[in-house]
């Protein structure tokens, strides 16, 4: 793809659906816009010829389609609610959910950092609207238990920042799923939260050139704690940005169930500790050994991760 513009029209399209969707409550509109965002994605992908990749991620999109709507006409026919396990499936391997999560880290390995931003954010909005619209929160209970353990399980053990950066997608799934059942109010505060954070750490990764955690050690003692900092506030950590999404969250949840607070409490320290351990170990290692990487001149956001206290009295206001 030589033309900017043609990649900020694919960009922008995919942002204008994903914005439409909040809005809209008619399942087969709803499944037009996540097929428009597919065929907006794959030029992103592929840039000047078709990938390996782009065509994975095509076939994937195209079997989950087909099967939302094969089952979506089942129940039309037998005038029933669109409740069945088909339909939990095939919206499940849409967005990557466990346990048919295995095609996101290995895609996302081999794609640009722009690219995985838009698929750990953006793209996933519509599918998970639509779970939350044609799946019973019982039905979906269990799935969401799933997820959590393996996305932060699956992600302790991950040298690769952009299959760590897929599992901690995965992983905060069920908090999104969460907030969408509680509230418009909580959903888009949580989905504005989420995305900014993703943006300010892949934006730190792409402009320092960063694949795999040992490339840490090669930056300035300024640019590791930078990313530190936006790393804790992903996870959640207090008293940072992103325990408060979280927090509200849980506050809601705990009025009506235990048993999925509780799982997102403990699941959330063990994700927590991945960040810690990719912490501990950039920071003990102080290697300053020359390496090409790309000049950051942009002006730090970091102290945006420490404004959940007044962010927290103009949400209760």
């Amino acid at each position: 793809m030589k033309l900017n513009m043609s990649k900020m029209i694919f960009i922008s399209m995919i942002f204008v659906c994903s914005s439409i969707s909040l809005s809209i409550n008619n399942w087969f509109s709803m499944w037009i816009i996540m097929e428009i965002s597919l065929f907006m994605f794959i030029p992103l992908m592929s840039k000047n010829k078709i990938s390996d990749q782009s065509m994975k991620y095509f076939i994937i999109q195209s079997i989950s389609s087909y099967l939302l709507i094969f089952s979506i006409i089942i129940n039309s026919v037998n005038e029933t609610y669109i409740n069945t396990p088909l339909t939990l499936f095939s919206l499940m391997l849409k967005i990557g959910m466990p346990p048919f999560h295995i095609w996101k880290p290995e895609i996302m390995s081999k794609l640009p950092w722009m690219e995985c931003l838009l698929l750990t954010t953006l793209i996933k909005i519509p599918p998970m609207i639509l779970i939350n619209k044609l799946i019973s929160f019982k039905m979906l209970m269990t799935p969401l238990l799933i997820t959590l353990i393996i996305g932060s399980l699956s992600g302790l053990n991950q040298l690769n920042l952009k299959k760590m950066m897929a599992y901690s997608s995965i992983f905060n799934l069920p908090w999104m799923s969460s907030a969408f059942l509680i509230s418009k109010k909580i959903m888009l505060s949580f989905l504005i939260l989420y995305i900014l954070m993703n943006f300010k750490l892949m934006k730190l990764f792409k402009l320092n050139n960063l694949n795999y955690l040992n490339q840490l050690n090669f930056l300035p003692m300024k640019t590791k704690m930078t990313i530190n900092l936006n790393m804790l506030s992903l996870s959640g950590l207090p008293p940072l940005l992103g325990f408060f999404p979280k927090w509200i969250i849980l506050n809601e949840l705990v009025k009506t169930l235990i048993i999925l607070p509780s799982i997102m409490i403990l699941t959330s320290m063990m994700s927590m500790f991945m960040y810690i351990q990719a912490n501990s170990f950039c920071m003990n290692n102080f290697s300053f050994k020359k390496k090409n990487f790309k000049t950051n001149t942009t002006k730090s956001l970091s102290m945006l991760n420490l404004m959940v206290f007044p962010m927290m009295l103009i949400f209760w206001m």
